[in-house]
């Protein structure tokens, strides 16, 4: 073990997973350390197991993945589920241990927009067009190539996942992002909503609801080449608002942790993957950064 550890940061789900686990998870036969963003899929994870394996799975959350790393060196948990690569510097970190990376999907953030703006011709949009319009620097969509139509800027709170990935490209670290006096939303479901009923609006939404009918979403403007939120995209390493959703276990996963490692990255945790907001394995650069077990 090392001699020091960063200290975690972790919030247990509780009462949200319903699960007859005691606080600390003494009961559990896997324990899983995640992100904030990752809840709606963990939670979905223990159903599954409970209903399908029974299995109990225990479940803490942190606001960062480096708490979930910490926790896993310091065998609090038998897997972390991270959204950022494992780095050298994290294994530097604990030098005595085998941290073994496996590529669950992606977290991707798309620009939605309303019906009438995408009826109206507007397609794609520059990352200088996008900050002016979240500093409020541009408040009518002519401005940015669009209709003669005010703008109705949507955000998530700060600290979300989505609003984290979207501040993340706009300055390059979300916490030089200011923070804009529009209306929140809690949800990416509030946010297809949203759009749907409110001409002129755009919002950062998770890329999965995206659907073309409800909710459009921009292409990015780089200059000149358009890239936009599909899988392919993604994979290829052109679409800049997107972070890795990672599985991390110490050495091979076997027995009761593989179950659940099989299940994340089989056809029925890919598909719990994208009704949770993200994008499965397909939309993973290829070839993965670390080895898959």
């Amino acid at each position: 073990m090392p001699m020091s550890l960063r200290i975690p940061a972790f919030v247990l789900l509780g009462a949200l997973l319903v699960l007859s686990i005691s606080a600390a998870g003494e009961d559990a036969d896997v324990r899983i350390a995640g992100t904030l963003s990752t809840k709606a899929l963990l939670t979905g994870v223990v159903r599954a197991m409970k209903e399908e394996k029974d299995l109990r799975v225990a479940v803490d959350l942190g606001p960062l993945s480096t708490d979930a790393l910490d926790a896993l060196a310091a065998e609090k948990v038998d897997l972390a589920l991270v959204t950022k690569p494992v780095t050298g510097e994290d294994r530097a970190q604990y030098p005595e241990l085998d941290f073994v990376t496996i590529p669950i999907g992606m977290e991707v953030v798309a620009l939605g927009i309303s019906d009438d703006l995408w009826g109206a011709g507007l397609r794609s949009i520059s990352k200088e067009a996008m900050r002016n319009i979240y500093e409020q620097k541009i408040t009518n969509w002519r401005q940015a190539g669009g209709p003669d139509e005010k703008i109705r800027l949507f955000s998530f709170e700060q600290g979300q996942g989505v609003w984290e990935i979207f501040a993340e490209w706009l300055y390059g670290d979300n916490r030089k992002a200011p923070l804009p006096k529009v209306e929140k939303v809690r949800t990416s479901d509030d946010a297809r909503d949203l759009l749907e009923f409110t001409p002129g609006s755009i919002v950062p939404i998770s890329a999965s609801l995206v659907d073309g009918a409800r909710c459009h979403a921009l292409g990015i403007d780089l200059n000149g080449r358009i890239t936009r939120p599909t899988p392919e995209e993604v994979a290829a390493q052109t679409y800049p608002m997107v972070r890795p959703i990672i599985a991390v276990v110490i050495g091979r996963p076997t027995l009761s942790i593989r179950t659940v490692t099989e299940f994340l990255t089989g056809s029925e945790g890919q598909a719990l993957l994208k009704k949770s907001g993200g994008l499965g394995l397909d939309a993973v650069p290829k070839p993965p950064s670390d080895s898959e077990y």
